[in-house]
């Protein structure tokens, strides 16, 4: 993966490149959602994503914007739309490890990209698994407690 960034202009939306194997995906931030050219995933995919496709989409899940250096708008899908398309619409077993590309690397480095300049991005939520404060070491003793001392089922 080798993103590029290209710079806002007057003709368009800016947005960055990711590389995958030969095929490009271009994508972008928009209201602090990740959208992607619907062009470049029937590339990657070897689908049809066109404008019909839209009609398997809800209206959340796509739109149309100028991006720099096109001459035409372009079909953007979101980043739920495009999960709906891959896993749903378009499922081929194969799909799954584009997804975890996606999912693993393109689309925090769309949201790192949009953070303030010095601000680091927030905790990651895998050491206490989601719980309050105290709560991963509440669990902890749960789990190391005996066996008579755990309530039946």
């Amino acid at each position: 993966m080798s993103p590029s960034t290209l710079f806002p202009a007057d003709n368009g939306l800016s947005f960055q490149t990711f590389q995958r194997y030969d095929r490009f995906l271009r994508g972008l931030m928009i209201d602090r959602q990740a959208w992607f050219a619907a062009r470049d995933l029937a590339r990657l995919t070897n689908s049809d994503v066109s404008g019909r496709t839209t009609r398997k989409l809800d209206p959340d899940q796509y739109r149309w914007e100028r991006l720099v250096g096109s001459r035409e708008d372009e079909l953007l899908v979101s980043e739920s739309g495009l999960y709906t398309l891959l896993l749903v619409y378009f499922y081929r077993p194969e799909n799954r490890n584009l997804r975890q590309w996606l999912s693993n690397e393109v689309v925090p480095v769309l949201r790192d990209a949009q953070l303030p300049a010095g601000s680091a991005p927030p905790p990651c939520l895998a050491r206490g698994a989601g719980l309050p404060a105290g709560g991963a070491r509440m669990a902890r003793q749960r789990l190391a407690a005996p066996r008579r001392h755990r309530p039946r089922a």
